[in-house]
């Protein structure tokens, strides 16, 4: 600008901001805490969404069974990776097998390490049968071909260490054979192994004061796919029927209700989030008008000077909406940035508070979140000053000058 002999429009927009920076500052403070907020939600928002979505693609099975009383046990351990250790009759297998609309039917062992020196964290352990397994190995073939040895396990991608790095279970040493990628689940803080090495493990558990296995082919849960023509719904209910709701020491549980309840209330928290967006992004319209009309019409005089030295009506509205445009960019970059900042890093933490599954997006969704929350919080300005930017180029220049003298 010291370069040139005149000045640019661009240039009085400027001098305008720098002339009233606490006016400037909270102009964009407002703004910035406006697109913080509609970031920020969108982000939690959409990684929610994610995280729902991966439960339900790597649940696979359509029907639970697992012991009663432990039906919260197991929708802890699927979608928070909370650990535990709990033990059913291995004799469901074949009695479930045989149910008219089964059509597949594979055991799990749900074992937890402790947090003492014989382990290497808390987390859960997951044996499943290979050679029945249809909800774990279609997900592992893709890290890890073929089947596994008894001191080899999966990890799952919260966990700590890389692929042939040794981790220590019941004072035992387990290789990692692959690492899974992050899915949001509970299956991020989970190691896999095979079913020989899960009961080795739950033996280990006993001997370290936990609760042992009533018999060696004890199992935690029956994962169950139901056949064509079937639903899981009239699959539960001949399961029941046959066999007694509860009495018989059971509980069948419907995949689909524990990804209901995790939807039905993500659906709250969106209903929310998008309510509490809304209502800021036109307070901060609101506000911004109001602000932008006091300030313009003290500066009437200013207008009109422009106006008797040549400027067209067009260029004072563009400077108008350069000085709102400027405000809003500002403000929208800086929110965004702040709100990045602050939630990328701390997912597990926003996972934990939330009880969800929680899987932050892609890159290229990230990209598309972040450019339409910028679109969003960058029109607040220009749209706000519409009005007052209409009414300052309709006026006369001379009155203006008058008035500004008055």
């Amino acid at each position: 600008m010291a370069d040139r002999p005149y000045l640019t429009f661009s240039d009085l927009a400027l001098c305008n901001l720098k002339r009233r920076p606490f006016r400037a500052a909270g102009l964009i403070l407002l703004v910035a805490l406006m697109s913080f907020v509609l970031f920020g939600g969108s982000l939690i928002a959409y990684s929610l969404f994610n995280g729902t979505d991966a439960l339900g693609k790597r649940l696979g099975a359509d029907i639970l069974i697992v012991p009663k009383g432990y039906d919260q046990k197991v929708e802890g351990i699927l979608l928070r990776g909370e650990p535990g250790t709990f033990y059913m009759d291995a004799a469901w297998l074949d009695k479930i097998a045989a149910v008219e609309g089964v059509r597949a039917v594979s055991p799990q062992l749900f074992v937890a390490s402790l947090n003492a020196s014989c382990c290497a964290m808390p987390v859960q352990l997951i044996g499943f049968e290979q050679k029945t397994d249809f909800v774990i190995e279609p997900w592992l073939k893709t890290a890890h071909p073929g089947g596994l040895a008894d001191e080899d396990i999966i990890v799952g991608g919260a966990i700590a260490g890389k692929v042939g790095d040794t981790i220590k279970f019941f004072d035992r040493d387990y290789r990692i054979a692959a690492k899974m990628e992050r899915t949001g689940t509970g299956f991020d803080a989970s190691v896999f192994m095979n079913m020989t090495a899960a009961k080795t493990a739950a033996a280990d558990y006993g001997a370290a004061g936990g609760t042992p296995p009533p018999d060696a082919a004890a199992i935690s849960s029956l994962m169950v796919m139901v056949d064509e023509g079937y639903t899981p719904s009239g699959v539960t209910g001949r399961i029941n029927s046959e066999f007694g709701y509860g009495g018989s020491g059971i509980v069948v549980v419907a995949a689909k209700t524990i990804i209901n309840s995790v939807s039905g209330g993500l659906r709250a928290i969106v209903a929310f989030a998008g309510a509490l967006d809304a209502l800021l992004w036109v307070l901060s319209l609101l506000v911004l008008s109001v602000v932008f009309s006091v300030v313009l019409n003290e500066r009437k005089r200013e207008f009109g000077i422009l106006r008797s030295l040549g400027a067209t009506r067009r260029r004072l509205v563009s400077i108008v909406f350069l000085e709102s445009g400027l405000v809003s960019l500002a403000g929208s970059t800086a929110g965004v940035f702040l709100a990045a900042l602050l939630i990328l890093p701390f997912r597990a933490y926003i996972q934990d508070i939330a009880g969800m599954p929680y899987m932050q997006p892609s890159p290229g969704q990230f990209a598309g979140l972040t450019a339409a929350s910028l679109l969003l919080a960058f029109a607040v300005g220009p749209l706000a000053s519409l009005f007052s930017a209409g009414k300052i180029s309709r006026g006369d220049a001379y009155a203006a000058i008058r008035e500004g003298e008055a």
